[in-house]
């Protein structure tokens, strides 16, 4: 049955959504205690979330590109995942910059305040036609439970199973690498600036429903 292999996927990408979860409260980021990993909207909605931040942080067009790496040469840390940019060639050898730790960086607006993450989630949300983020990740979890359990009527049935299992096993790639990304290092600013904004989102729609 199609259907298994897209819970599975699904499965896979809650279970790497709780992975951060556990590296955020391992390193100790505030709040981090508030993110239920019991409660399916939290670990649905963490995909989602990456691919609007990841929208909202997304470096201008012709910036140099950003690549992920393990530097096998440090044998004390080749099992560490970094981010570097290439900046010049001299001499035939290739030079980078690399962030140390890589999610260590504070983004600030044009106004040189912090950047409010949630209020510009939600607006590429709009843009991207997601009318309301909150139930856009509320209807993610029924898509769980809609694969888990049959209807009166009829048992679990997924249209289109392929783009189904291929958007889900990315998701939990994606969660995978920012676990990878966070839990090798003590706190990094970025990190903690989504999981506030992040909680936000959630608190959004827990207040809805009471």
């Amino acid at each position: 049955m199609p259907e298994v292999s897209v819970f599975l996927a699904i499965t896979a990408e809650e279970e790497a959504a709780t992975a951060i979860f556990h590296a955020l409260r391992k390193r100790k980021y505030d709040h981090a205690d508030k993110l239920k990993g019991w409660d399916h909207r939290y670990k649905a909605g963490v995909y989602p979330f990456l691919r609007l931040i990841g929208d909202v942080l997304s470096p201008p067009e012709g910036s140099l590109p950003l690549t992920l790496y393990f530097d096998e040469e440090d044998k004390a840390k080749a099992d560490i995942l970094r981010i570097r940019m290439p900046i010049s060639v001299k001499d035939g050898l290739q030079f980078y910059l690399i962030p140390e730790p890589p999610l260590g960086l504070v983004s600030t607006g044009p106004d040189g305040k912090v950047r409010d993450y949630a209020k510009e989630v939600r607006s590429v949300a709009s843009e991207k036609g997601i009318e309301s983020i909150y139930k856009y990740i509320k209807g993610l979890a029924n898509e769980r439970n809609k694969m888990l359990y049959a209807t009166d009527s009829s048992l679990p049935k997924v249209e289109d199973a392929s783009a189904a299992y291929k958007r889900h096993s990315g998701a939990a790639l994606l969660n995978l690498i920012i676990y990878l990304l966070i839990e090798p290092h003590k706190k990094q600013s970025l990190p903690q600036e989504a999981l506030d904004a992040y909680l936000r989102i959630l608190n959004r729609i827990e207040e809805n429903e009471t």
